[in-house]
C-alpha cells in the first residue's frame, strides 16, 4: 500500500516525474488531484461558513494550495489567500491556477516584504484553519525575512493549521527544523509519507499525520523508484495493522502448546528479578506455548516463587538446547555472563539481546565479531543509550540522527536492529527499514521494554521469520501503550494479549 511507504524527497519527484514521462500523467492533474485533496482534508474538518486562509508560496506547494482554494470557494467557504511573492512569479500550472482562483473572484493579496505581512495581520488572526502551502519536501535552507515571518505569523494565531506535504522550515528527508517551521495541527502528506514526516523535530511539527492524498501515481512505481533511486535504505515503510493481523494466523482446532515455540529467557541478578518474568509475560502475549527462565542461582528461589506459568532454572542447569527462541539480557550482571552470553551466540537458534547482553557486546571486540558471524537469526533492541555504547558515541547523538544510528548497527552487527524510543525504528541486515507510527510516552516506564522483547523472541519462537515478527511486536507493543487501561508494565502485558488477533 502506498499510504505506508516512506520516500525521501528525491524518490518523490523521482516519481512525479515518472509518472508524467512513462504514464501521460500531466502535472497540472497532479496538481489538480493533490488541491483537490487539501480542499477535502479541510473541509472534514471545517464547518461551512467558517474562514480559511491559504498561504502560499510560489512553488509547487503554493500550487496545490490554490487549487484547494479553489475548490473550497465552491463549496461556498470563505477563503482567502496569501501569496508570499508577486504573482507574475508564479509559473506553469500554479500560475495557471492563480488566474483560476482570480476568475473566480478569489482574493489572492500579494506579499513580497514583511511590511506587506503586517498588512495581512488580520487574515491570520481571524482564520479558522490556515492552509500551509509555502514550502514542499524540497526545501533544504533555513528560512529567514519573509518566510520567517510568516510562519511565525501562522504560529501566533489562534487557528488549526493543515500543512500541505509537510510543515513548511521542515527536511523532508531528515525532520530537522531548518531555522523556524510551521506547527501543523495536522500534516497531509501527497502520495506517500516522507521521513521527514517523523524524524527529529518534523515529527512535532507535523501534527496529527493524515493518511497521503491519492493523486494518482500507481503504487508500482512508487516501489519501483525507491528501488532505482537511492535513500537511507533499500525499503522503507511504515507499520500497520497489516503487519499485526499477518503474525497471528489462526490455529488449528487440533494444536497444542509445542506448535507455538519454546521460548528461554536469560536474565535477572540481584535486584533485578522482574525483568525476566516481565519478558515472559510478554512472550506469553504474543501466544507462545512454553516459556523458560534461566537465572542466577542467587535469584532462583525468588524467580521461581512469583513464575507460575514459567519454568524456571539456574541458567547453568539450563536444558535450553531445544529452544525455539532465546532472549539474553533483561536484569543482568553483565560482569557475570560473559561466558553464557558466548555460548547462546555459538548456536543457530534466533537470539535476541536485550539491556545488560548488549553492554556486555559493546565491550567485547571478540563477542561482536562472534555475533555478526552468527548462522542463526540476531536481534538487538537497544534504547538510545545502547545504541550509543555498541556505536561508540552519545546517546544524544543517536537520538540526533536516529535513522542513520539504526542502519549502522544493523550493517555492523549484521543483525536485526530494533532502536527503541518515540516511533521506534527496525532495520535489517539487508538494509530494509520500518518505521512505528503508534505510541504514547506512557510506555516510558520501567520494564516496558522488556515486556517488548519478549513479544520479539516469543515470535520468533513460533517461526516468524523477523521481518514480519519484529513490525508485529512493535506495532503491538505501541498500540498496547497507547490504551489507558494500564499502569504498569504487568498490566501492559495483559493490554497486548487483549489487542492481539485472537486466534
Amino acid at each position: 500500500m502506498i499510504e505506508r511507504l516512506l520516500l525521501t524527497a528525491a524518490q518523490m519527484r523521482c516519481a512525479d516525474h515518472y509518472a508524467m514521462d512513462a504514464l501521460g500523467v500531466s502535472s497540472a492533474l497532479l496538481m489538480e488531484q493533490a488541491g483537490c485533496c487539501v480542499a477535502e482534508a479541510v473541509l472534514q474538518r471545517l464547518d461551512v461558513g467558517h474562514r480559511v486562509l491559504v498561504v502560499a508560496g510560489k512553488g509547487n506547494n503554493g500550487g496545490d494550495g490554490l487549487v484547494a482554494a479553489s475548490k473550497l470557494h465552491g463549496e461556498n467557504i470563505a477563503v482567502q489567500c496569501v501569496l508570499l511573492g508577486c504573482l507574475q512569479d508564479l509559473k506553469g500550472d500554479a500560475a495557471t491556477y492563480a488566474k483560476q482562483c482570480q476568475a473566480k473572484g478569489i482574493c489572492i493579496n500579494e506579499c513580497f516584504d514583511e511590511i506587506q505581512l503586517l498588512d495581512q495581520a488580520q487574515q491570520f488572526l481571524h482564520a479558522d484553519i490556515i492552509v500551509d502551502a509555502i514550502f514542499g519536501t524540497g526545501l533544504r535552507r533555513p528560512l529567514t525575512g519573509l518566510m520567517a515571518k510568516a510562519v511565525k505569523a501562522i504560529n501566533e494565531s489562534a487557528a488549526q493549521v493543515l500543512s500541505v506535504d509537510i510543515a513548511s522550515g521542515v527536511d523532508g528527508d531528515n525532520g530537522y527544523v531548518l531555522g523556524t517551521a510551521v506547527e501543523a495541527t495536522w500534516t497531509l502528506p501527497i502520495a506517500a509519507c516522507k521521513w521527514g514526516h517523523w524524524l527529529d523535530g518534523g515529527r512535532k511539527m507535523a501534527g496529527e499525520v493524515l493518511t497521503p492524498a491519492q493523486i494518482g501515481i500507481p503504487h508500482e512505481v512508487v516501489e519501483q523508484v525507491m528501488k532505482e533511486v537511492p535513500g537511507p535504505a533499500s525499503s522503507a515503510r511504515l507499520i500497520g495493522r497489516p503487519d499485526i493481523d499477518v503474525a497471528f494466523p489462526r490455529r488449528e482446532r487440533t494444536a497444542h502448546k509445542g506448535d507455538f515455540g519454546r521460548v528461554w529467557i536469560f536474565g535477572g541478578s540481584v535486584g533485578y528479578t522482574g525483568a525476566p518474568r516481565l519478558a515472559a509475560m510478554g512472550a506469553f502475549a504474543v501466544g507462545s506455548g512454553l516459556v523458560s527462565i534461566g537465572c542466577p542461582e542467587e535469584v532462583y528461589p525468588i524467580v521461581a516463587a512469583s513464575s507460575l506459568e514459567v519454568m524456571v532454572h539456574p541458567h547453568d542447569k539450563a536444558p535450553w538446547q531445544q529452544a525455539d527462541a532465546v532472549l539474553a539480557g533483561p536484569g543482568w550482571d553483565a560482569g557475570q555472563m560473559h561466558e553464557l552470553l558466548s555460548d547462546l551466540m555459538s548456536t543457530p537458534v534466533p537470539l535476541v539481546l536485550d539491556a545488560d547482553a548488549l553492554n556486555l557486546l559493546a565491550g567485547d571486540q571478540k563477542l561482536a565479531a562472534m555475533l555478526a558471524g552468527r548462522e542463526g537469526i540476531s536481534v538487538l533492541t537497544p534504547h538510545p543509550g545502547e545504541a550509543g555504547r555498541l556505536l561508540g558515541i552519545t546517546a544524544k547523538e543517536v537520538q540526533g540522527d536516529r535513522l542513520a544510528s539504526v542502519m549502522t548497527l544493523a550493517k555492523t552487527f549484521q543483525s536485526w536492529v530494533l532502536l527503541k524510543g518515540a516511533d521506534s525504528l527496525i532495520a535489517s541486515p539487508a538494509g530494509d527499514c520500518w518505521l512505528c507510527p503508534y505510541g504514547s510516552p506512557r510506555l516510558a516506564t520501567a520494564g516496558s521494554g522488556d515486556v517488548l522483547a519478549g513479544m520479539v523472541a516469543g515470535l520468533l519462537g513460533r517461526g516468524l521469520e523477523p521481518s514480519m515478527a519484529l513490525p508485529a511486536a512493535v506495532g503491538l507493543h505501541a498500540l498496547a501503550g497507547e490504551n489507558e487501561s494500564w499502569h504498569l508494565a504487568g498490566e501492559l502485558a495483559k493490554v497486548v494479549f487483549e489487542l492481539a488477533p485472537q486466534t
